[in-house]
């Protein structure tokens, strides 16, 4: 109990921190168009720079929000849109593959039993649909779907892509607003949320049809399978014939 307490405690003045730290540096930071210029002038090592800060900051706890919000302010809608959605793509990542391969037991200990048997559920061939449908609608906060799923048997490949279709309208949305299109943010979300949807949705009926598929092939090998020889007699009848 004392360390569960302690751990809320450290949580909330780190989040504390990183808020002090972005009100100061919207107070007394540089202005926009100064930022805009440094990142200009700095090509693809600014584009490194973010993605590398994204990817730690989430670790830290700080709130993908503000990074998506900074992805606006310093690269604009189209680049920023992509190198925040690609951080945060990459910051999942990065936590589903420590709980699957560094800090396995260590993560199972801490993660809530109800939500580890829940994420587990949810990884089978709807593992897709699972993950687009968790970050479209958070139920599960981000961290620990991160987590969450690098204990169950998901691959890597639906997890990463699931994430990126389901974060999609949100990261667009802030990046949006830090670009300066606050009044436009809604209708981009939701016509973001919209496309990830539908795309969900084809990714399950094409699911369902393979299983389908699959069932019928399993289905016509059962009656070759059993028209072989079942008994001694039937065997030696086709040992003669053969």
């Amino acid at each position: 109990m004392v360390h569960k307490k302690a751990g809320r405690v450290r949580r909330a003045a780190l989040l504390a921190g990183w808020v002090l730290l972005l009100v100061w540096a919207v107070l007394h930071g540089p202005d926009p168009e100064t930022v805009r210029s440094w990142t200009a002038d700095a090509g693809v090592a600014g584009f490194i720079v973010y993605l590398a800060a994204y990817t730690l900051a989430v670790q830290a706890l700080v709130p993908r929000p503000a990074l998506n919000l900074a992805g606006g302010a310093l690269f604009g809608l189209a680049l920023g849109a992509g190198l925040a959605l690609a951080g945060g793509v990459l910051a999942a990542l990065v936590q589903f593959m420590v709980a699957r391969h560094v800090a396995h037991d260590a993560i199972a200990r801490r993660l809530p039993e109800r939500v580890r048997g829940r994420l587990a559920g949810l990884s089978g061939g709807r593992a897709l649909l699972a993950v687009v449908q968790l970050r479209l609608i958070p139920v599960v906060p981000y961290q620990m779907v991160n987590y969450g799923f690098g204990l169950t048997g998901m691959r890597a490949a639906p997890f990463v892509l699931g994430t990126a279709l389901g974060s999609l309208p949100a990261t667009v949305a802030l990046v949006l607003v830090g670009a300066g299109g606050a009044d436009v943010a809604f209708q981009v979300a939701l016509g973001t949320g919209t496309a990830a949807a539908v795309i969900g949705l084809l990714w399950l009926l094409y699911s369902r049809r393979a299983a389908a598929r699959g069932a019928r092939g399993t289905e016509l090998m059962e009656p070759v399978a059993r028209s072989g020889p079942t008994d001694e007699g039937d065997q030696g009848e086709w040992r003669a014939r053969a």
